[in-house]
């Protein structure tokens, strides 16, 4: 029997990342996840026109800066901060339409029905109390969005039970579609809103408080530098071996924390209070991650001694300053190269400190804001805080990454041009070669003539 050929270190690495990245990856494929995925990212345009008119409202006061940057939007302040409040502010209010709605496509229910459905649920475990039975807005902002993806998918999971064993009203097939869905769904409505209103109201159990009272402590712990650097790090593990790690780990486990926080940050900026959070949605990891990863590889594409280096960098330029990176990890590439793999991993692990600790000392402005996620770093970092001591972070972490890439990027290089110096010899031979089959078949054709 032959001895098992023993694995390199990269092979090595690369099976216990793909044993790692196979529970990742079950995860966020999971339906319910891929719902709150889907419907977070569906109520972002709202999330970033209310962070547009939080900026412009703030640039007629004196909160950037300790200077009123426009005076003449002073007077339109209060008018500009109301957009604000009614979508950063309606956050979990947008969602409980948007996730049950997710899910129900997920789960092969109408997605109407269930939108509908998800935001009467919201409605019903917002209820402030059962003397009052008035419904409590303070839910309709970030504090309820734990609640409405809990409530989001266990009420369309309950919806899906009832329906799937036909406990539903038949109505003919004359009957227009629409009409019939809504009488279809009527008994499965009832049962579901029934059983939300036994719950908040005669068990008396507010689901938003035992949320925000059991999980405020780990709300609370998430936002560290520990925390933050271990999901930077674990996306930079993923990508490494050509996963997408922002989908995979960043955006299902974290994204949810992320929007509470910048919507918290946006509260506390319009009232002139001091800002919580550090790590928000499309925040600090925009500026650092990407500009630290990929940028000082551009740099050293387009000043390579390699030829195709430089014609590859110049091609993924323009989509690089838009953090648009595929073309630079898949195509140089990095995902699964042995020169670049380590150093990738160790700047994601540094820039990440830097980035978290520069905030944390308070040497920037935090972000209350959030931006579209191809906003270029350098443009992201000054209007997302509101400081253009931001532009440091960015700057910083390019230099971080390009000091420790160019040990690695020199020996990958060697390695290329010491290929392409074997590729020519070897066209050169070949070369040579037909050049002398060619003469020696001239001169035999020569002796024959004669």
């Amino acid at each position: 029997m032959e001895e098992q050929t023993k694995k390199s270190p990269m092979e090595a690495f690369t099976d216990l990342m793909m044993k790692f990245s196979g529970p990742v990856a079950k995860f966020a494929e999971l339906p319910a996840i891929q719902a709150v995925q889907n419907g977070l990212i569906a109520v972002m345009p709202l999330i970033i026109i209310g962070s547009l008119f939080l900026i412009i409202a703030l640039l007629g006061t004196d909160a950037i800066g300790g200077v009123v940057l426009l005076p003449f939007i002073s007077p339109f302040t209060e008018k500009l901060l109301v957009m604000n409040s009614l979508t950063m502010s309606f956050l979990s209010a947008y969602c409980a339409v948007a996730i049950p709605m997710s899910y129900a496509e997920k789960l092969g229910e109408n997605q109407k029905t269930c939108g509908v459905l998800g935001l009467a649920i919201f409605f019903v475990f917002t209820l402030n109390g059962v003397v009052d039975g008035q419904i409590s807005v303070t839910a309709f902002s970030a504090t309820g969005l734990f609640a409405v993806i809990i409530s989001s998918l266990l009420g369309v999971r309950l919806y899906k039970l009832v329906t799937d064993r036909n406990i539903t009203i038949k109505m003919p097939e004359s009957v227009p579609p629409a009409i019939g869905n809504a009488f279809t769904s009527l008994i499965p409505f009832a049962v579901v809103l029934t059983v939300c209103w036994f719950i908040r109201t005669l068990l008396d159990f507010d689901l938003v408080a035992f949320l925000t009272t059991a999980l405020t402590p780990l709300v609370s712990a998430a936002d560290n530098m520990g925390v933050y650097v271990l999901d930077r790090t674990v996306s930079a593990l993923l990508w490494s071996v050509g996963l997408h790690g922002d989908n995979m780990w960043t955006t299902p486990i974290f994204q949810p924390f992320t929007l509470m926080w910048t919507e918290e940050n946006a509260a506390a900026m319009a009232a002139g209070q001091a800002l919580p959070h550090i790590w928000t949605n499309s925040g600090i990891d925009r500026i650092s991650t990407w500009p630290a990863l990929v940028w000082p590889l551009i740099f050293l594409m387009v000043t390579s001694k390699v030829k195709y280096l430089r014609t590859l960098g110049w091609a993924c330029l323009p989509a690089a300053v838009f953090t648009i990176v595929e073309p630079v990890i898949f195509g140089l590439p990095v995902a699964l190269n042995p020169f670049l793999i380590i150093p990738f991993i160790i700047i994601a692990l540094v820039s990440a400190v830097f980035s978290y600790g520069f905030f944390a000392l308070g040497l920037c402005a935090k972000f209350f804001v959030t931006m579209p996620w191809a906003t270029p770093p350098f443009i992201l970092g000054p209007l997302g805080t509101g400081d253009f001591r931001a532009l440091i972070v960015t700057a910083g972490c390019f230099i971080i990454g390009l000091l420790i890439y160019i040990p690695f990027w020199r020996m990958f290089e060697k390695h290329l041009l010491e290929e392409e110096e074997k590729k020519a010899a070897k066209k050169a031979a070949r070369k040579a070669a037909r050049e002398a089959a060619k003469l020696q078949g001239d001169a035999a054709s020569g002796i024959e003539a004669k």
